[in-house]
């Protein structure tokens, strides 16, 4: 890692604090806001495109999935299972061999090429009918393409669940200008989990499909009965500066709220972050897209917080109400004083967060899981599933 940026982080972790972290988090939102908006009339303004959804496998049967990921905490980790009960399904975590390496770096970009390339070598006998690959922009390069292109003809799915902050080239930040859309024109299909984002790809001749995140129910997410619940109100998720911002406007406002994640002062470790879905009266959702604090994007915890029998009140995206029915099965707020209504309201009735987790549970089983998430993409995409349809 450079060792200028090194020092530059580690000024900036040590200057920006309370007050002064708030107003540096505010600026440089405005900024993203600013540019981001920008970007939206532009392509507002042309023409719009029409659908671009290639049919990929003309009706053959989809037997092997191939999946490649530097994050399992995306859709490729978390959709494993799901996946697996479509087809046959290898999955190729980059991560351990890039836990030293700078994302943003040549090195860490070699590194990549040079782990997906002694992977194919090592497993020669793998045909997958199509290869799943999720990394972050700065990880990807002309030449790890190169690579999966030699050595599997089949279909390249790629998917971006931070298209709002990593689509456009904003130059606000000395690191992580991504301009995601240098790499999208390399796949066979661009997944991007925000509406918006789909004009983005048409207006470039790219194919593209809209689908939210899923969520996996596991055995041990049941039906919510109880309202014996272990906290009154927590968030969690690891700390990051939108997130510190909100957590220290309701504490300033005298509202206790459990913090679990990593970075979070005093915060405890969670083996299962169903059991703090669960046990929660009412879970906290932060729905901004970092580090805005004014543009929101659709989370994983959307699926997994009512999926796991959670009350949720999270920040208001005008996507949610395409996946829920607000105020029935999730809650909603716009603001800090709205938050701090409605918590105020619903921390006294204990039996209406039960009757709103119920409702987002039932949702989520459905609709919203990972499985039918995948099949709706490879049946558009032209694939045939052989196995049926898993039934909860």
């Amino acid at each position: 890692m450079n060792l200028l940026f090194r020092l530059r982080r580690w000024l900036s972790g040590w200057l920006l604090r309370g007050r002064l972290l708030d107003w540096w988090v505010l600026r440089r939102g405005r900024q993203v806001d600013a540019a981001y908006c920008a970007e939206l009339v532009k392509i507002s303004s042309a023409a719009p495109a029409l659908p671009k959804i290639p049919n990929l496998n003309c009706g053959n049967k989809l037997r092997q999935i191939l999946c490649i990921a530097d994050d399992l905490w995306g859709p490729v980790g978390l959709a494993h299972d799901d996946l697996s009960r479509i087809a046959d399904t290898r999955v190729f975590d980059l991560h351990p061999g890039l836990a030293t390496k700078d994302p943003e770096s040549p090195e860490g970009r070699a590194m990549v090429v040079k782990l997906v390339r002694d992977f194919a070598k090592a497993n020669p006998s793998l045909s997958p009918d199509v290869v799943i690959f999720y990394l972050r922009p700065g990880l990807l390069s002309d030449e790890v393409f190169d690579v999966l292109r030699q050595f599997w003809k089949c279909p390249l799915f790629g998917w971006n669940l931070d298209d709002k902050m990593e689509f456009f080239p904003y130059g606000v930040f000395a690191h992580g200008n991504h301009n995601y859309q240098y790499w999208a024109k390399n796949y066979d299909l661009n997944i991007t989990n925000c509406l918006p984002a789909t004009d983005w790809y048409r207006q470039n001749g790219l194919p593209c499909l809209y689908s939210p995140q899923g969520v996996r129910i596991t055995p041990d997410m049941t039906f919510p009965t109880s309202t014996n619940f272990k906290y009154e109100f927590s968030f969690l998720g690891q700390v990051k500066v939108e997130r510190t911002f909100v957590v220290n406007q309701l504490r300033r406002a005298g509202i206790g709220i459990q913090t679990f994640g990593r970075g979070w002062p005093g915060s405890q470790l969670v083996q299962n972050p169903n059991d703090v879905f669960r046990g929660s009266q009412i879970n906290l959702g932060i729905g901004l897209a970092s580090p805005s604090l004014t543009l929101t994007t659709t989370k994983a915890r959307d699926f997994e917080c009512p999926a796991a029998g959670g009350c949720y009140l999270a920040t208001y995206s005008w996507e949610l109400p395409l996946l829920y029915d607000l105020g029935k099965e999730i809650l909603c707020y716009r603001n800090i004083e709205e938050l701090i209504e409605m918590h105020a309201w619903y921390r006294r009735r204990p039996e209406e967060c039960l009757k709103i987790a119920q409702a987002g549970w039932r949702r989520c089983a459905a609709e919203h899981t990972w499985e039918k998430r995948f099949r709706e993409i490879f049946r558009r995409t032209g694939f045939t599933c052989e196995q049926p349809v898993n039934t909860i």
